[in-house]
């Protein structure tokens, strides 16, 4: 089971993260890149970091491994994945997601 820095998780609780996610097919090409932000709502280990979505409002859940989330540099973000502005995120963490099966249609 992953072990959550609670210290870590309390002060990240209430802040806005954003997030990029690369998808990656089984030759580690990306196939696919995401963007997201939000307030975070809660963090454990079965569920991970969840946020509440900047756009919709739509529970969302990242990575739990907090390690990888830093703290973002002022200034506005540009997420041209999803049309939208961030302005002073608190925290920002990128990913690469690689497919666990041979196929790459992302379909296990």
């Amino acid at each position: 089971m992953i072990e959550i820095d609670q210290s870590k998780a309390e002060e990240m609780i209430g802040k806005v993260v954003l997030a990029g996610v690369s998808l990656c097919d089984s030759s580690e090409n990306v196939v696919d890149h995401r963007q997201y932000f939000g307030t975070v709502l809660r963090i454990n280990a079965h569920e991970g970091l969840v946020i509440a979505s900047g756009v919709d409002g739509e529970e969302i859940d990242l990575p739990p491994y907090l390690d990888q989330y830093s703290h973002a540099d002022p200034g506005v973000y540009r997420l041209k994945s999803i049309d939208q502005v961030v302005t002073n995120p608190d925290y920002i963490s990128t990913w690469r997601v690689y497919s666990a099966a041979s196929d790459d249609t992302g379909a296990a």
